[in-house]
Formats: C-alpha cells, structure tokens, sequence
C-alpha cells in the first residue's frame, strides 16, 4: 500500500485554526506488513518507532474502529519541510489514519477520521486540508470537527517563501495572548467571511482586503525576522494578499498565475535582503487531499 499527502498552509491571514489549503509538497509512505512498527524515513529527526507521528495516527484509528491492526514497515519520503508552518506533522496524522483505514476495510466515514486525527494533532486546520484537498474550512464542534471544501481559483498561485530556520508550533502558540478585544475579533470575523467571498468569486481585489488578521500574526511577527517587509514585498510585486503561514516561519501569498514568479523573487530578494535564508515556490493549490493506492 502506498499514501500521498499534501502539505497544508492554515489560517491565510484572518482564519486562525479554521482556513487552509492543500499544497502539492507530498509526503509518500510505503507499507508492508512486519512483526513490529518500524519507519525509515529521508529524514534524520523522524522517529523510528511507534512515537511516529504516522504510527500514532494509525493506532488511533484502530482504537476509534475497536480493531486490531498488524503492524507494518513504513518507508516515509516527504518533500514537506518540517517545522516551516505547512503541515508536516498533519501530513504523517492523516497519512497513518488513511492508511489505517483502508487496512481495516474502510470502517470510519471522513469526518470520523478527521476527528480522530484532529485529536492526534491539537487542530483541524492543516489536518482537514491534508485530508480534504483545496481549500477548507474546519468548524470545531462539540462531537468533533466538521470540515467543508471550497475549490480554489485556477488562475491564482501559492507563492510560498520557505526560510532556511525552524519554528515549533509550541513556541508560536505560547506567544499568543489569552485573550483579544472584541474589536479585533469582529475585525477577524469580517474579513475571514470576505476572504471566502473573495475565493469563491475569484476576485482578487476583495481577496487584497481580506487577508488580513489581527489574532495571531502581530504577536508572531516577533518571532519571524522581515516578515512585514517579505508581506508588503509580496503586495507590491503583485500579489493579492500574504501572510505568516499557519505558525511560520514560511510565509504565503495569493497571486495571479501572471504575476506569481515575479512575487515570488520579490520576497525572497527582501529576505535576503534582510539577512534571511530562504527559497520561493509559485505552486497551484492541490485539489486532492490524502491518496491511498494498493499495489
């Protein structure tokens, strides 16, 4: 059995833990059966064993399936850089828990296996893209999360600035405030409604005035060197909007297909300009969410 993945970028300026879309960053896992869980990964700090992210997203739908699952041989190969802000950890999430799945004889609907690797990962957002594809949108609920597709203009670009350093999810989630004014919650609300609009009509200019936020960029910018300057480098290049992505480090920015390779030499040239390593993709949103293929 073979599972692709997508990377994931979350919140897209004003969706702080609810908007995400898929990116075309895979990470592939191969299975076959073996007396013990083991991964072989390409890269040196993925664990080894059943602390896998992988592997804890597999037994966990087991447990959700009241099933017993073999173990298994997983050779993982991900071009998902790890701790950048897109997704790798929602990506190993969902790769075990569809995978798992499928090996059980499809036992879970989706929404119970995003609930169940949203348990796994703290949050829906990258999990739901990862799962879903496109852009989506994930609704907390009291049973659990509920996640909802919304297919992204053909004509726009992820313009993603990928920095040479790592930012742990933890670290940027501390530096959050407890809680924030009302006037910026409606700010978040309003504009998060806007950039929805924007995406389903295609329309760029809207997009320009949605992507904004007031929740948790501010308090992040510390943490991320040049990011407004890489932000308004974007904008001026052409770009509709752009934003810290999911965590950070990585930044994203919504461009037109014209305009997207010019976008992205304009934020990496203000990066290091800034003294800050990086490299630029133009990559279309993947409308394909996890795959699972039996050889």
């Amino acid at each position: 059995m073979k599972v692709r993945v997508p990377a994931s970028s979350a919140n897209l300026g004003p969706g702080f833990d609810s908007f995400a879309v898929a990116l075309p960053l895979l990470a592939e896992f191969e299975l076959r059966a073996a007396r013990t869980w083991s991964v072989s990964a390409n890269g040196d700090s993925v664990p080894a064993g059943e602390e896998n992210l992988f592997v804890v997203g597999a037994r966990a739908v087991a447990r959700a399936a009241h099933r017993e699952i073999a173990p298994q041989h997983v050779e993982q190969r991900s071009a998902i850089p790890v701790a950048r802000g897109l997704g790798s950890s929602a990506a190993a999430i969902v790769g075990g828990a569809v995978a798992a799945n499928a090996l059980l004889g499809e036992p879970l609907d989706r929404r119970t296996l995003l609930r169940v690797a949203s348990d796994v990962e703290g949050h829906a957002d990258n999990v739901a893209a990862a799962l879903y594809g496109a852009l989506t949108v994930a609704l907390p609920e009291n049973d659990g999360p509920i996640a909802t597709r919304i297919v992204f203009p053909s004509t726009w670009r992820a313009c993603v600035l990928i920095p040479g350093t790592t930012l742990e999810t933890e670290k940027a989630r501390s530096i959050l405030p407890a809680e924030v004014s009302r006037s910026d919650a409606v700010f978040n609300l309003a504009h998060a409604a806007a950039l929805i609009a924007a995406v389903l009509r295609s329309d760029g200019a809207l997009l320009a005035i949605a992507m904004r936020d007031r929740l948790h960029q501010p308090a992040r910018t510390s943490l991320v060197p040049a990011l407004a300057e890489i932000i308004a480098a974007a904008r001026e290049a052409g770009a509709f909007g752009a934003a810290l992505s999911g965590a950070g480090p990585s930044v994203i920015a919504i461009a037109p297909v014209r305009l997207a390779a010019r976008v992205v030499s304009a934020m990496e040239e203000t990066a290091a300009a800034h003294g800050v390593g990086g490299r630029g993709r133009a990559l279309r949103v993947r409308a394909a969410g996890a795959q699972v293929t039996r050889s």
